[in-house]
């Protein structure tokens, strides 16, 4: 972890999701963590609830890298956050 990174205030304290799950911080607005093999050891990523030409589904906001670990953890979240709902678009906000 970053020693500057103790210096920051978070709104949910210690709350932080593990890989694979995601909590909800402003109605159909969920936050997840993905983990990275880098010094930067995770990204956060957003689920928005959406609705595009009357289909119910989902927003991605960034996705992570393509690794086993993050397939996986995004297999999790289909399963149990996604309600059966499709992912409709994704927006990537930035690309390594």
């Amino acid at each position: 972890m970053n020693a500057l990174e103790h210096q920051l205030d978070y709104p949910f304290k210690d709350l932080l999701p593990e890989p694979g799950e995601a909590h909800e911080v402003a109605p159909g607005v969920f936050w997840l963590r993905m983990p990275l093999p880098f010094a930067l050891d995770h990204i956060n990523l957003w689920l928005l609830r959406d609705r595009i030409d009357g289909q119910d589904g989902w927003t991605v906001v960034d996705c992570g890298i393509a690794s086993d670990a993050i397939r996986q953890n995004w297999e999790k979240v289909f399963d149990t956050v996604l309600d059966g709902l499709p992912v409709l678009r994704v927006i990537v906000t930035h690309c390594h």
